[in-house]
């Protein structure tokens, strides 16, 4: 999931509901960023003399790795130097760890257990962002005749192009990401098989409102700030919340690097574990992403304001990761009978 800087104007407020932020869990977050408040390097993995280039899209899902940057956690830890290099995409992201040229990856869990399934080479050192009502949806002009998941039978619905992935099944028309998948899960519930035959058309999030606008396309599923664009200058609104039910709370990006690269750095990996833990447990409490969002994408302070936000978690699930698994598979985005398993894939904090 990655947000790129949308320049929205101020809301017109009135008829238009403001979304609340969940930031559920920050009482937790807080208790853990006093226990890590103590920490040191000699409590991670000691003092990292090399550079560590971490790869990342600048958005909602990254701003805790920003905030390590920033307040000097990386340094606290004993990564005196980490380098944090913007990629335009996932898939260039991943290449880019997996030829060397960066150590550490910060990506979508569509792309991580595609690339795994291929390469079995994948190492998840912390989990990132994980979904909460609100953060992606299908939405729709007010007056549209499509404002219920059943009325999007057989239409031609716009998605992000971030994460589309190269399907095992070629001409197949099963969803084309992490994102997508989890939208045709939901619409199972309205549409039964059908979902399962959507047309999805891939573009920029900012064409799918432009599209959208131009009544080019019925609906279109969008994450924040996009949706709060498209509310607060269309009027746009929700059709179906496509992180809800069997999806809710579903695990989106996380931090990986490679086997090898594990096993020749733990002082770095642990260091790197400590630190993110920090900033996952600060961008828990109210106003710390929402500041840093302006900077780090370019979004408005009203935009970062009024966007939903999801939980950044300061531990990683197996279970959560397993139900990403069994998306994907379930939706041929990967194979089943080749789906990777996940408790190798974690890298637990200390081992």
């Amino acid at each position: 999931m990655r947000h790129d800087p949308v320049g929205a104007g101020e809301p017109a407020r009135s008829g238009r509901r403001l979304r609340a932020r969940r930031l559920a869990g920050a009482a937790a977050g807080l208790a853990v960023v006093l226990a890590a408040g103590c920490s040191s390097a000699a409590s991670a993995g000691g003092t990292v003399s090399g550079t560590v280039t971490i790869a990342a899209i600048p958005g909602i899902d990254t701003a805790p790795l920003y905030l390590a940057q920033k307040d000097g956690y990386f340094a606290g830890e004993g990564l005196n130097n980490v380098v944090i290099k913007s990629y335009p995409s996932e898939s260039a992201e991943l290449t880019a760890l997996q030829s060397g040229q960066a150590d550490i990856a910060a990506s979508d869990y569509g792309d991580i257990f595609y690339v795994q399934w291929q390469s079995r080479n994948l190492r998840v050192l912390a989990d990132s962002y994980d979904a909460t009502p609100g953060v992606l949806e299908i939405i729709t002009l007010r007056n549209s005749a499509f404002t219920s998941p059943a009325a999007l039978a057989g239409q031609t619905i716009g998605v992000p192009n971030d994460q589309k992935l190269q399907l095992p099944i070629p001409g197949s028309n099963h969803p084309l990401s992490l994102e997508t998948a989890a939208a045709t899960q939901v619409l199972t519930n309205y549409l039964g098989n059908a979902a399962l035959s959507m047309n999805w058309d891939p573009m920029s999030q900012q064409q799918e409102i432009t599209e959208l606008a131009q009544h080019k396309l019925p609906a279109i599923l969008v994450s924040e700030p996009y949706i709060y664009e498209a509310e607060s200058q269309l009027g746009a609104v929700e059709v179906l919340d496509a992180y809800n039910g069997s999806t809710a709370g579903l695990p989106l990006t996380g931090y990986v690097a490679t086997k090898a690269w594990v096993g020749h750095n733990s002082a770095a990996v642990a260091d790197f574990q400590a630190a993110i833990g920090r900033a996952q447990a600060q961008a828990s409490m109210t106003g710390q992403v929402q500041q840093l969002l302006p900077k780090a994408t370019g979004m408005t302070m009203a935009d970062a304001d009024l966007s939903t936000i999801g939980t950044y978690p300061t531990s990683t699930s197996v279970t959560g990761l397993e139900r990403v698994v069994r998306l994907l598979a379930g939706n041929d985005i990967i194979p089943l009978n080749q789906a990777p398993a996940v408790p190798p894939m974690i890298v637990k904090p200390g081992s």
